[in-house]
């Protein structure tokens, strides 16, 4: 798996289509209650075509009348086209990772445009002024699949 010299560009980006979904009944009801933002990614790759797709998901959620309440889901996704993308993957087992920069670098993009989407889509609710929090990459890699050990590839 080579980390270095990575050719790579953005083929495509945007919403993923029925992917986001606002709980306005909740969103009547929210206060001033924290909000908890969770996130998730999923690699897609087509070693083929030497893509790989991000889907990268948030969901923001509070606890209104002691119960706990899914207030939106947002899903982002965004295609690569990455030369010589057999390279920059290796087989562990069962499981196909990713080399750590490139996902990281592919991760940057894909939270941004979540980021916008979550702006639009919040436009005229009461998450207007609640974006999507800073997001340390590094961590959210580490707590998607690493355990203990330092991020060193993503799995696919």
């Amino acid at each position: 798996m080579k980390d270095t010299d990575i050719q790579i560009s953005l083929a495509a980006v945007g919403e993923l289509e029925g992917g986001t979904a606002l709980n306005r009944r909740a969103l009547r009801r929210l206060t001033k209650q924290p909000i908890v933002v969770d996130m998730s990614v999923k690699a897609i790759p087509d070693l083929k075509r030497s893509l790989i797709t991000l889907v990268v998901s948030c969901s923001y959620r509070a606890v209104i009348g002691f119960i706990r309440e899914r207030l939106m889901v947002c899903s982002a996704v965004a295609t690569f086209e990455v030369a010589d993308l057999a390279g920059h993957i290796e087989r562990r087992g069962d499981e196909a990772v990713v080399g750590g920069s490139l996902m990281m670098t592919m991760l940057g993009i894909a939270v941004g445009a979540l980021r916008g989407i979550v702006a639009v889509r919040t436009a005229g609710t009461p998450l207007h002024n609640r974006p999507l929090p800073i997001i340390d990459l590094s961590a959210l890699m580490y707590r998607l699949h690493y355990g203990s050990s330092a991020p060193a590839a993503f799995p696919l």
